[in-house]
This record gives structure tokens, C-alpha cells and sequence, in this order.
């Protein structure tokens, strides 16, 4: 999916959701983020994000009709990633589209989930954030990923990958 289609499909699950009398919040994460927000990407498989209170079920349930109507795969909008919040985000309003509302963590934020994950791709959007961000060092990056992420998280290898991010 590349922008357009985000959008497109994001304004599909709104039309949806307006049908059955709701409007949804959903908090968009990962390779989405970073191509809307970030620009270091032209296109994303999957819209990870994270949809919960008393309207997810019915989210869900609009996400399967535009999946079957659009030809896309079932999990084309998944809250698989909420799996990997480990504080609350402070959000902003990205978009709002009739029966919803598209909210976006900071940029810092997406970084400290990127350095915990540390998959080839997400050591990529790393190295983007930090330029985008303008961080000057390992401690720095150390700081914000603190900031968000428990300590017992923040292993060995996590402490190597801020130092090799900086290495280069």
C-alpha cells in the first residue's frame, strides 16, 4: 500500500463505521507511520495500529468488509502491533474522516518501539528517525528509549544496537 491507498482504505473504514452508527479511533503504528510521517518508505504490506474500547469488535468487523470488498488480505488493518505499546503514547490527530479518527504517536515514540523490535527493517526506520529527529547520540537515543520502554526490556542486545546505530 502506498499513501494513497492508506488513505483511501482509512476513508472506506470510516464510511463503514459511519454505517453502523460509530466512529472509531484507532492509533496507527510501524511501517505506516513511517511512511506517512516519516517519508523514508513508498509503500507499507499491512497498516499495523491499535483500536480498543467498546467499538473494536465493530472495527473489526468493518475491516473484513473493506478487506472482501477491496481484494485486500484480511489483515490489512491489524491491532496486532498494540502487543508491543509498552507505555501510553503521547497522540496526535493525523487525520479524521467521517466515522474516524486516525491518531499518530510521536516520532520518539515509534523510535523506542523500533530500537526494542530490532528487525533489518526496523534498524533501517531507526537510522531515518534519528535523522529526522536530529539525534546527536547514543545517549540521547538511550534517554528516549527509556523514557517509553521498561528497563527489564532493554537488554544487552538492545544496548548494542543504540551503540552500533551510532558507529556508522
Amino acid at each position: 500500500m502506498n499513501r494513497s491507498d492508506i488513505e483511501r482504505y482509512l476513508q472506506l473504514l470510516g464510511q463503514e463505521l459511519q454505517i453502523r452508527k460509530t466512529t472509531g479511533n484507532i492509533l496507527l503504528l510501524g511501517g505506516a507511520v513511517m511512511l506517512l510521517e516519516v517519508g523514508n518508505r513508498a509503500t507499507t504490506q499491512d497498516i499495523d495500529a491499535s483500536f480498543e474500547g467498546s467499538n473494536a469488535s465493530l472495527i473489526r468487523q468493518s475491516i473484513t468488509v473493506i478487506a472482501q470488498r477491496e481484494g485486500l488480505a484480511q489483515d490489512w488493518l491489524n491491532d496486532g502491533a498494540k502487543g508491543f505499546l509498552y507505555s501510553q503514547p503521547t497522540t496526535v490527530l493525523w487525520k479524521s474522516y467521517p466515522g474516524l479518527n486516525i491518531y499518530i504517536p510521536s516520532l520518539d515514540y515509534i523510535l523506542a518501539m523500533k530500537i526494542i523490535a530490532g528487525r533489518p527493517r526496523d534498524i533501517e526506520d531507526a537510522r531515518a528517525l534519528i535523522q529526522k529527529l536530529h539525534i546527536p547520540d547514543e545517549q540521547i537515543l538511550l534517554s528516549i528509549v527509556t523514557k517509553y520502554i521498561p528497563r527489564e526490556r532493554i537488554d544487552v542486545r538492545v544496548q548494542y544496537l543504540i551503540a552500533d546505530l551510532f558507529e556508522s
